[in-house]
This record gives C-alpha cells, structure tokens and sequence, in this order.
C-alpha cells in the first residue's frame, strides 16, 4: 500500500487528485469546480433523477485535529452539505476513529464517507492508474526518491535529487511538457530553448524525475560530454542524459567550440538509435544559442543549426488558468493560509498579473519565496504586481554580460516606441561609427532573449522580444540618476522625449489616459533639464515637420510637441505651438477627426497665453466638422469630457444623427440576427447620447426574419 502524506499536492491538485481516486474507487462521474465559490462543493455528480453527491475536499496535511474538526462544524452549516443527498468528506489528515465518529456526527454521513489519510493509501493501492495520473504525489515522495537513490537511478549526489524533489511541489503541466516528452519518445533528443526565467531547466529536472521513477537511469552532465561518453552503456539499459545550459549559463563558454563536435555526435548517436533507451535533454538560453551561432567555427554552426528535437518554450500559449495555477500553487507552499488563498483568487487584481506583459514563472517562484512567514492575501497581490513592472531579478544576469555596444543599443531601443525600429535608423541614434563587423556582431547578439529580428536583408529591424525587457531596463534606469540624465541628454528625437516622459509617468497616454506607473527619478532628470528638453522639442518639431508629407502626420507630430511642451515648456513656447497650428489651419485641408481632437486636447494643457483657447477651439471645430464614422464618433466621445464647448456640441450632433442612421440601414443589408439586434441597441444608446431618438424597430424586423428562415 502507497504511504502518501500528500504535502506536495497544492490544494487544488489535493482536490483534483481526489476527484480522479473517487470516481475511480466509487464508479462515480464527480467533477470539481473552481477554487474559491464553492459554496461547499468541491466536487459534484447529479444523476439523471437529480440526485446530488457532494464531495468536500480539504488538504490539512500538516495541520491539528482541533482544526480539522472546526473546518467540518464549519461545512456542516454550507448550502453543499444541506442540499446533497451523499455528502463524502475527505481530507489529508490522518484521523483516529475517535475523530472520524466526531465528523461523521457533525456532518451526519455514514462512516464509508469519511475518507482521512489512510484510506486515501488503501484505495490508491488498487488503482495504480490514478498514481500515474498524478505525479506530483510522487515526484517528492520519500519513499519514490529512496527508491531511486537505492537503484543507482540518479548520477548526482542525492542531496541535489531531493534539492529537485522538494520543487516537484510547485509543478503544474504546462503545454511544454507533453511535447516535450513527445519529442524525446520520437526522436530521443530534445533541445529546449526560451528566454530566461521561463523554466527551461525546471521542465528538464521534471522529466527526469518522472523517468527515474520508472528506473531510468538519469545522468546530468556539468561541464563537458565526455561524462555522458564515458558512463554511456552498450546495453539496453535505460539512460536519460541531461546536460543544462550546454553553451553556458549567461554567456558562450569559452570550450564551447572545442566540445561541439563531441556533442554533436553524441545527439547523432542517439538519434540512430532505433532500440528508444537512450535520451538526451539539453537547454540553452535563447541569446546564448544565438551567440553561439555568430561564432566562426564550422562544428559550432553545425550544432547550433541542429533543428531536430528544439523546442521553444513559449509563455504565450500558457492559458490564464495555468497561470492562476502557478501563482496559487507558489503561495500555498509559501506559507499563505487558505482564507488569504481564497481571497487571492476572487481578487480581481489577480487578473492583472495573470495578464501582466511581464509575466514570468521564474519571477513569480523568486517573489513568493521570499514572502514573509505572516504574509497576507493583500501583501502578496500587492508585492507581485510591484515586482512584475520592474523584473530584474529575471534579466540581471542576462544584462550584466552585454557588451558596451549591445548595452547601448537596449539603453536607446527603451526610448523608442515599443515598435520595431530599422537598425540603420537604430545606429544612427546610437552614434556608432566603428566597424560595420563590430556593429552587427552587437545587434545580433541580443536576439532573442533582448530583441526580435525582422524586415529584410536590405531593411532589418529590431523590436524587444519581451515587455519584460523593456519595463527592466525602465527600472534599471530608474533606479540610477545619472543614467536618466544621460538617457535624457542623449535623446535626439522628438520620439525620444516623448518616450522618456511618458516612461516617467508624467505624460499622459494619447491625451487620455494616466499612465500606470510612475518613475521618479526618470521625472526628476527631465524636470532638472526641462528648459533643455522644451529647446529640443522645438528643434526636433521644427525638423520633423519640415519632413512631414501630410496633414496627418503634422499633427501627430505636433501633438507630442504639445505634450512634452505642457509640461516642460513656458509661455513662449506656446505661443511657438499656436503658430505652428495656425499654419496647418490655413491649408484649408481636411483635419480627420481623432488626430485633430488628440492635438487639441493636448493644448488645452499648454502654459496658458493670449490665443491659446481659441485656437485650440478651432482645431476642435474643424476636427469634429470631418466626422463621417463611428470611429470618428469615438474620439469625440472619449475627448468630450476635456473639451467642453457648446460649439463643439452642436457641430457634432447633426453629424452625430447622420452616421448612426447610416449605420443602421447597413444593418439591413447583415445576415447574423445575433448581430444585427446588439448593433442596433448599441446605436440607439449612443443615440442617445446625442440627443436624438432613433428607430430601430425596422431592423429588429429584419433579425426576426432571418431568424424564422433558419427554423424553416
């Protein structure tokens, strides 16, 4: 019989776990529901006659019977326990018979529905299906890792295994694992790669637990193949060989030229082999693989350009319940008791870092480990999303071997819009002027961890692989003065500047809204230098301007002109702005209607002098006076709020009326009925909105008619 204490399960894995046991053991059709409403079902089967079985699961392994007892007085007054017909509770606790008739008298169930430690074991014992469905019951387990140790299954020191063990814990099966061992059950071989933090080495550790269990012998190599050469057996015997970070951990290593042959061979052999007991798994951080291949050695190329068994693994294609997942399984094993738990996943901020551009499981492991022993539901939401909008913990190491170039090259991308920029137009900004070699030996050397290479050969450009990348070196900069005053100095575009106040938090986004965060010292070197600042955003404007090809271009430029002049400028450059719109004005040529209300809006928080309202006024007029959308009917009504004016108001409305009736007879020509009858309310709301009364009865018609052709 298996001896499980269950303390490596997370309480929805306790949960899951149960489930699968109980439908197995009862020949019951139990499913479980989301953590956190529960009312007090965990798990629940309703028959066809409406007979409800309730399973209430609760993880107490390290906990005291006067707890135990407590949490069941508890559940015995829950909805669950009042509306089922079975009621089956189940915990991890080991319970004397004592303690089992006190539940079942609280609960009033049958002594076959109080299923404690022991019994879990028992019925576990005869279904060896569910063990293998659940490996997180055994990857820690002692009894497992004796067993290991004992069959000569692991070559490292068994610290270090059960080091790897006591982390199986925080495991949860991402879409990188089962292609992963599909790839080493096809081919034999698998090189993952991925940005750092995203558990390249941890996903390898997993594995190799999982086939050491199953009396796979697991050899890590350290430094050199030769180890896996010389301990590789002619036999059949089952080996697994695991070599992290083969090129190096933050950088090339410099025997990584001279091993590449072996180790080529070595993937090779295995490959060949056609008999399946030979397995390779080796990771790489992505910017080392990609090094690597800028070296001019003929065997490294060779390696490194080995596409067979590689696999990326990629954050993007984690869904947010996996997401959820690692964070709670973090904290539970943190130390986080289950009420702070439960609050954790009903806050709705918890959304916001499972949705975070800087989302990162290694980022997520270091946070959580070093919550204190106290911590609550409300210090560990509030530490996560801090340390999510400045990571460094995940892209020091990488950033601290950057040659002085490559550091450049990062520290102006970050000034930039988060856009692909041309490494031409990059250089240019950089100010190299060395060799060419030395240039693209820097740029190259970022991808992929720092940048994405894209364009063409003729046209190449660069875009930072990750938001991560970007909010640390924001922080990095943030957190060194003389750097934000060198990076304030150094920019030499209008784009630049713009980029740099709103980095600091002091520039609104688009006119509208407030950024989310704000770095103060990046604030603080922009204010120490404003008058400077406002002197070059009138240069940059000047020169931008005079390449600017179209009206629409003007004005965007000269919205950040306005921007960056409200809040570094004086009177005098107003004054400079409102000549600059006045000549746009006097072309007498079409001003669409969301660049013209952006431009305004930003004047409106310009120094105030003679002029300014009625010029400003103006542009709005003639910007609204343009409108024929509904997307130029959405710029108006987000910029209505700060431009105030009856004018404006009653140039709008009659446009206003003529779109949305527009609008509405298109939808005579739609053929969803769905969609027809949520366009049309959404149309006479904004309607509305308007003043105007609008009748949609004719296309509700329509949709009831499209409707009774389906059913005919």
């Amino acid at each position: 019989m298996p001896e499980y204490d269950f303390h490596t399960l997370s309480p929805a894995d306790f949960e899951r776990f149960v489930c699968d046991l109980l439908n197995e053991e009862l020949g019951l059709d139990l499913h479980s529901y989301p953590e956190g409403r529960d009312q007090g079902v965990d798990l629940l089967q309703v028959g066809e006659d409406g007979h409800r079985t309730v399973g209430q699961c609760k993880h107490y392994a390290k906990s005291d019977r006067s707890k135990l007892i407590a949490s069941a007085k508890k559940e015995a007054g829950k909805k669950g326990r009042r509306t089922a017909d079975r009621y089956i509770f189940v915990t991890s606790h080991p319970m004397s018979s004592e303690t089992e008739a006190e539940v079942m008298r609280i609960l009033g169930i049958p002594q076959r529905d109080v299923w404690a430690l022991d019994k879990l074991n028992e019925a576990l014992g005869r279904h060896g299906a569910v063990e293998r469905r659940h490996p997180k019951l055994w990857l820690g387990s002692t009894g497992v890792l004796d067993s290991i140790v004992h069959a000569g299954c692991w070559h490292r020191a068994e610290a270090s295994l059960r080091a790897v063990a006591d982390r199986a814990r925080f495991w949860v099966e991402t879409p990188s694992y089962g292609r992963v061992f599909d790839l080493l059950e096809r081919l034999g071989v698998c090189v993952i790669t991925g940005a750092p933090g995203v558990g390249k080495t941890y996903l390898a550790e997993m594995i190799a637990l999982q086939l050491a269990r199953v009396e796979w012998e697991v050899v890590h190599v350290f430094s050199d193949i030769e180890q896996a050469w010389a301990v590789m057996r002619k036999d059949d015997t089952r080996q697994l060989f695991v070599y992290n970070d083969f090129l190096g951990e933050a950088e090339l290593k410099p025997s990584a030229k001279v091993e590449a042959p072996d180790l080529h061979n070595f993937m090779k052999d295995i490959l060949r082999r056609r008999d399946g007991n030979k397995r390779l798994i080796i990771t790489t951080r992505a910017e080392v693989l990609q090094q690597a291949s800028l070296v001019p050695s003929p065997s490294l190329q060779r390696l490194v350009n080995e596409d067979t068994g590689r696999f990326a693994i990629e954050l993007s294609e984690w869904d947010e319940a996996t997401r959820k997942e690692v964070i709670i399984n973090h904290l539970h094993f943190a130390g986080l008791l289950d009420e702070d738990l439960k609050q954790v996943s009903l806050d709705r901020r918890l959304v916001s870092i499972i949705r975070h551009a800087s989302y990162n499981p290694y980022l997520i492991e270091v946070i959580c480990d070093q919550l204190p022993a106290d911590c609550t539901a409300e210090m560990a939401l509030t530490t996560l999303l801090d340390a999510l909008s400045y990571p460094e913990s995940v892209w020091f190491a990488s950033f601290a071997v950057l040659g002085l170039a490559a550091t450049e090259i990062l520290l102006t991308m970050v000034t930039l819009k988060p856009r692909p920029v041309l490494v031409e137009r990059l250089r240019k900004l950089v100010g190299d002027d060395g060799p060419a070699v030395a240039w693209g030996q820097a740029w190259r050397s970022l991808q992929p961890t720092w940048v994405t290479v894209g364009g063409t050969p003729t046209a190449r450009t660069l875009v930072f692989a990750h938001p991560g990348c970007r909010e640390y070196l924001l922080g990095k900069i943030d957190h060194d003065s003389d750097l934000a005053g060198e990076r304030v100095t150094r920019a030499a575009t209008l784009e630049q500047l713009g980029e740099l106040a709103r980095a600091s938090g002091d520039l609104r986004a688009d006119g509208a809204v407030s950024p989310l965060v704000h770095r103060p010292v990046i604030a603080d070197a922009l204010n120490r230098q404003r008058v400077g600042v406002a002197y070059r955003a009138r240069l940059c404007t000047e020169r931008e301007l005079g390449d600017a090809g179209s009206t629409e271009m003007r004005l965007r430029i000269l919205a950040t002109s306005a921007a960056l002049i409200g809040l570094y400028g004086s009177n005098d450059d107003s004054c400079w702005l409102i000549q600059r719109i006045e000549e746009i004005l006097a072309r007498s040529e079409p001003i669409l209607t969301p660049d013209g209300l952006v431009v305004a809006v930003q004047y409106t928080h310009l120094p105030p002098v003679r002029g300014l309202e009625e010029t400003t006024l103006r542009l709005a007029a003639q910007a609204v006076a343009n409108a024929r959308t509904l997307r130029d009917l959405d710029a108006y009504e987000t910029f209505a709020g700060e431009l105030q004016s009856t004018v404006i108001e009653d140039a709008i409305r009659p446009l206003a009326h003529q779109i949305i009736v527009s609008e509405l007879e298109h939808l005579m020509d739609e053929c969803d009925a769905d969609i027809i009858r949520d366009t049309a309310g959404d149309l006479k709301a904004r309607a509305l909105f308007y003043g105007h009364e609008i009748d949609i009865d004719a296309v509700l018609e329509h949709a009831d008619g499209l409707d009774s052709s389906s059913i005919n």
